[in-house]
């Protein structure tokens, strides 16, 4: 595989421009196609992740909203059923995040006493499959499969939390008719 670059850079006032070849390893014995394959894998895994922590941070904030909203209704007989709703909410979110981000672990050594999820065995199978030599295995593929399989429930899990029970819950607070701005009460 041979491939042409050319750079400017500017140094002061003088332009110096490098063209250089990159050459295959010739230890590896890799086609183009192999390489092509190799990218195609690293990209989705990528894509995934990104897709994956982004839906966890957005969780993160609407579980902040609803804690928020927990403290500020606590006592609003009223707001009872909202409170019960964004319990339950709270729980298919928590349950939901667990399965995909283990928070427990702070150190290397975590690793023996809390279980790696989702989002950690996406990561060390893109490390795998991110080598010098481009050939997914497949093994590799194969295991692939089986972690798409899985997020692919986590994602309409996260769906269908996103658009039934957030759905719901936002439903029944504008039903309830609640300010949206409350003030909590006086402590003193």
């Amino acid at each position: 595989i041979l491939y042409y670059e050319s750079d400017t850079y500017l140094l002061g006032k003088k332009s110096v421009e490098t063209i250089a070849t990159i050459l295959p390893n010739p230890v590896i014995n890799s086609s183009v196609d192999d390489f092509k394959e190799q990218q195609e894998f690293l990209v989705s895994i990528e894509s995934v992740l990104r897709d994956m922590h982004s839906s966890v941070n957005r969780m993160r904030s609407a579980k902040s909203q609803l804690n928020h909203y927990a403290v500020l209704l606590k006592g609003n007989k009223d707001a009872k059923s909202l409170l019960d709703k964004g319990k339950a909410l709270l729980k298919r979110i928590n349950s939901w995040e667990e399965n995909l981000i283990q928070e427990k672990q702070k150190t290397f050594q975590d690793v023996i006493n809390f279980n790696n999820k989702l989002n950690s065995q996406l990561i060390r199978l893109m490390n795998y499959i991110d080598q010098a030599d481009p050939k997914v295995t497949k093994g590799a593929k194969q295991r692939y499969e089986d972690l798409m399989k899985d997020w692919n429930v986590y994602k309409s899990e996260r769906d269908e939390i996103i658009n039934i029970e957030m759905k719901a819950y936002n439903e029944l607070y504008r039903n309830l008719k609640l300010p949206a701005l409350i003030l909590e009460k006086n402590k003193g």
